[in-house]
């Protein structure tokens, strides 16, 4: 059963700004059109940053490729959040590293935003460390270590590419609410950018 107007009011209201923010730029395209009518009222009404706004209205229209490629062009201008250059434009992959003990094996994919150069020397380290530790569990560690090292050797082949990765592309697609929301303010970009290598 879905909650009532008043119910959804008075969630709202109770939400601290930084959980409503996530809800509106993350989530708003899946909310019912009351609820969306609801959360933008409440937005408003706490005089949240326009770019809020703006985040929630990105996610209920369907951005062309021209708007797409304006937001893959924003992040791959940003500054390295890795190193800080701005020499190369950035890009993104994901990389995957496993560690083995025994019976006990840990595989983990993670999405890299950086320039090639950072991307390619954590691409490195995680098919090193992956070589060394991966191998011992059996029998999932044999088998994950060789899922890790052929992703990282793709993944190692569009790091030098002059046009955006899938994984980018992807990437900016998903979160279009969350770019759209900070994309005038270059701080948040790279907290936003530095929040993606750190899960």
């Amino acid at each position: 059963m879905q909650p009532d107007i008043e119910q959804l009011k008075t969630t709202y209201k109770n939400l601290s700004d930084d959980k409503l923010t996530r809800l509106a730029i993350t989530e708003a395209a899946s909310l019912r059109p009351e609820a969306l009518d609801l959360l933008k009222a409440e937005i408003k009404s706490r005089g949240l940053d326009e770019g809020i706004m703006n985040g929630v209205n990105v996610q209920l229209t369907t951005p062309d490729s021209l708007a797409i490629d304006s937001y893959i062009s924003l992040i791959r201008n940003q500054p390295c959040p890795v190193c800080s250059s701005t020499a190369q434009p950035l890009n993104a992959i994901v990389i995957g590293s496993v560690k083995s003990f025994i019976i006990l094996t840990h595989y983990k994919k993670k999405l890299m935003i950086a320039c090639p150069s950072c991307l390619q020397q954590a691409n490195q380290r995680a098919t090193a460390s992956t070589a060394l530790m991966g191998w011992w569990g059996l029998p999932w560690g044999i088998i994950r270590t060789s899922q890790a090292l052929f992703r990282n050797m793709k993944a190692n082949k569009v790091i030098r590419t002059d046009e955006p990765s899938d994984k980018l592309i992807s990437f900016v697609k998903t979160n279009v609410g969350v770019i759209e929301s900070v994309r005038k303010n270059n701080h948040s970009l790279q907290v936003m950018l530095d929040s993606v290598n750190k899960r």
